[in-house]
């Protein structure tokens, strides 16, 4: 009977390589997702939906609905101020691209108000600015085309013609 010996085996030390290891993001706690009623206990939940995704859908709906409301004020505030036979002189794209930067600075500025800790930071006082930049854009183009505009007075040196009407002979003295 021979015996078989066995050799020792070394193991290796094992070298964990960090960049193998998979890098998870800690899921919220359970009670911030709102998770749709399942139909039977063994299914799985149909969708998880984080409180901070449901927010950000309004606020994309809410900043649309403010987006097209500035187009209107800022159009009907220019025909008031800047007078609506300026606006007709000025091309189509003119107005076109005053009105879409207004509206855009309008809308990131109140974006800048919702989302930051502090009303006045970095980001509103930048959007505001850039609001005020493009509403001085738009009165001097409006003063431009004041300045341009054609008149409908003739140049001509006629006088006013001066008439003599006499009462009803009825109403006379004489």
């Amino acid at each position: 009977m021979q015996e078989r010996i066995a050799a020792p085996q070394i193991e290796a030390p094992q070298i964990e390589d960090p960049q193998a290891e998979e890098v998870r993001p800690e899921s919220p706690p359970e009670s911030a997702v709102e998770t749709l009623p399942r139909e039977s206990p063994h299914e799985a939940p149909l969708e998880t939906v984080p409180p901070a995704q449901k927010s950000i859908a309004w606020l994309r709906l809410a900043y649309a609905f403010e987006f097209l409301l500035a187009l209107l004020v800022s159009l009907t505030l220019w025909s008031e101020v800047g007078g609506q036979g300026h606006l007709d002189m000025m091309p189509w794209y003119t107005k076109l691209v005053c009105l879409m930067a207004s509206a855009w600075c309008s809308v990131r500025l109140t974006a800048g108000l919702v989302e930051e800790r502090k009303i006045w930071n970095r980001r509103t006082l930048v959007w505001l600015s850039g609001l005020i930049l493009v509403a001085t854009a738009m009165a001097a183009i409006t003063y431009y085309y004041h300045l341009h505009e054609d008149t409908d007075e003739q140049d001509s040196e006629e006088t006013a013609t001066a008439m003599n009407i006499k009462p009803p002979l009825a109403l006379s003295m004489e």
